[in-house]
Order: structure tokens, then sequence, then C-alpha cells
């Protein structure tokens, strides 16, 4: 028998998670995929298969009885073929061939030659591969299998067939001119004297700021905004106004030369954690042995790092233990 071109392992991924959370557009959030790719992906399979899966003459849609079989089946199926890639690639005995890491933005360059010599010396990777960007593009490349591991912000509770290893939180910083003197007693002080330098809102750092501006019920008009640390950076070093960032960040920045001024927040702050995530069971041991290392170049380079930059920000940076949660059988 010929396998139906268009069904594989990915689009029967999708269709599952379109099965159990009842609709396009919350898998679609699950997946970190456009809801039409969802959609095009399932219409894919139908064709396929010569079958309708979803009545959607129905709000929400339904599967229909052809739906409800492959849902079962797929299922069994996906699990399958998890175990049998875990088992060729003999996790846990052999070095991978290719071992494939997508990181935050404003992360990369101050974690990276560390994490590459752990990674090197005792994972024994083929090769080394990683790559920077955004949160949405990240959990995508994990769930469609362009790379094996992410770094992220977003939790696994909300996302099918994922592992989670916690690494770090911090706390948001300001970032200020070098020559700006003193300390500014609030937010609103300091926006009087200089204009906000953003991050984008599809940053991750960038959405965390502007759920604090409202909070605390502050509207800075927009004047410029980017999508990595460096070019951030860039800007409040030279003088062009302030930002508010973590101390990643900051580190980021002065990787490539960029110094600013760190500064606790005046007033309250708000932070964010930093996740591992893998596909269950794919990697076996060697997610949590990476999650390790991790960890070790955190407390062993990066973390004296912000101590040394910014000695008063106490637990405002934390490397967090070895707690882990798998999603699995979600």
């Amino acid at each position: 028998m010929a396998w139906p071109k268009g069904l594989d392992i990915r689009a029967l991924n999708v269709f599952t998670e379109t099965a159990r959370s009842g609709n396009m557009a919350e898998a679609a959030r699950l997946l970190g995929m456009t809801q039409p790719a969802v959609s095009q992906y399932i219409s894919k399979i139908e064709e396929a298969l010569g079958t309708q899966l979803l009545d959607r003459r129905l709000r929400p849609a339904r599967l229909t009885p052809a739906g409800e079989v492959l849902r079962d089946r797929a299922e069994a199926l996906i699990s399958s073929a998890e175990l049998a890639m875990a088992a060729v690639r003999n996790v846990g005995e052999q070095p991978l061939a290719e071992l494939r890491i997508a990181v935050p933005n404003s992360i990369a360059a101050t974690l990276t030659p560390w994490l590459y010599e752990h990674v090197h010396r005792d994972m024994r990777p083929g090769n080394f591969s990683l790559r920077a960007g955004q949160a949405f593009d990240r959990v995508r490349a994990l769930i469609e299998r362009e790379v094996d591991l992410i770094i992220t912000s977003e939790v696994a509770e909300h996302i099918a067939g994922v592992e989670q290893f916690e690494l770090f939180r911090e706390g948001t910083v300001l970032m200020l001119p070098p020559n700006y003197k003193g300390t500014p007693s609030s937010l609103q002080e300091l926006l009087d004297e200089l204009p906000l330098i953003r991050f984008t809102g599809h940053n991750v750092v960038g959405q965390l700021v502007e759920r604090h501006l409202r909070r605390l019920r502050l509207s800075p008009p927009r004047v410029a905004e980017f999508d990595t640390a460096q070019s951030v950076s860039a800007m409040v070093s030279v003088g062009h106004g302030f930002a508010i960032a973590t101390p990643m960040c900051v580190l980021e920045g002065a990787s490539v030369g960029h110094d600013v001024r760190a500064c606790a927040m005046p007033g309250p702050s708000v932070s964010r954690t930093l996740y591992l995530l893998a596909r269950s069971r794919e990697l076996g041991s060697q997610a949590e042995m990476f999650a390790s290392i991790c960890r070790r170049v955190l407390h062993e380079n990066v973390a004296p790092m912000v101590a040394d930059r910014m000695p008063w920000l106490a637990d405002g940076f934390q490397v967090l233990e070895d707690i882990s949660m798998n999603n699995g059988e979600k």
C-alpha cells in the first residue's frame, strides 16, 4: 500500500492537537503556528485520505466519524514514531549526530561560547547548531522538528508532547545612558527626562515591559523600538533614551560593545522565567543533560557577571533548581 502524499507525522501531530483543543485557533496557538497553516494541514490530510475529518458547518467544528477514528489511531502512530526515533538515535549511549538548539536573542551571545564548550565536551554531538530568534518561531521550530531543544519563556503545560526544565529567572532593570547622573525615584520622572527605547511587540521582553507599563497606567509615546537587546543597548549607550530590560539584555549588549548603566527599577518590578523545552521521549536523558549544562554555565559564568555589573540586584537573577515537567501524555 502506498502511503498517501501529504500524510506524515507532522501533519498527524497538527490534526491530533486540533482534535484535542477543539478548534484550529487554539491548536495554532499551542503549536506556535498560524491558523491558516493549521487549516492547510487539515485540508491536505482530508485530500490525502479522500474523506472529511472536521464538520466545519458546526461552531466550533467537530470531528466526523472518520476524524474520530483517525484521532484514535494517529496518537498511537505519533507515540510509536517518537519511540522509534529515540531508539534509532540510541539516546544516552551514543552522541547525537547533530544537536540543534534555538534560543532567545536576549541571551544568545552571552550564553553560547560557554554553552558550546560544555556541550562539545560532555555531549559530543557531531555538529552543534544554534539559532537565535523570537519565541513564536522557536516553538514552531520545535514542534515541526526543525530543532531539538529550545530555550524560551513559554510554559510547556500549554504545549502538548513537550517536556520542560526550569533554567533561570530574572527581573527587569533600567538601562540608562552611561553619562546619566542620579537615580530616578519613579518611572514617570525618568520618562519626563528621556524617551523610552522599546523592544518590539513580538519580543518577549517587550511584551513583559508593555504589560508592566499598563499595570502602572503609563503610556509613554512610541519613538523607537527594536527586536534585539543589542540594538536597544546600542541606542541607550549613545544617549538616545533609556530602556526597561533584563540583566541578560544588559550582558547581551555589553558582549558586542554597547555599554550602558544598569540601575534598579524604581517601584515594582516584574520577572520572566526561562525554560528548556524538548519533545517528550525523543532525546531521553540528553535533554536533562543539556539543562544541567545550561545551569552550570549560568552558575559559573553568567551569575558572576551579573553580580559584578549589578551588585544591587539580589534575587533579581536566580538559577533555578532541577525541576522538570513532562507533558508527553497531555
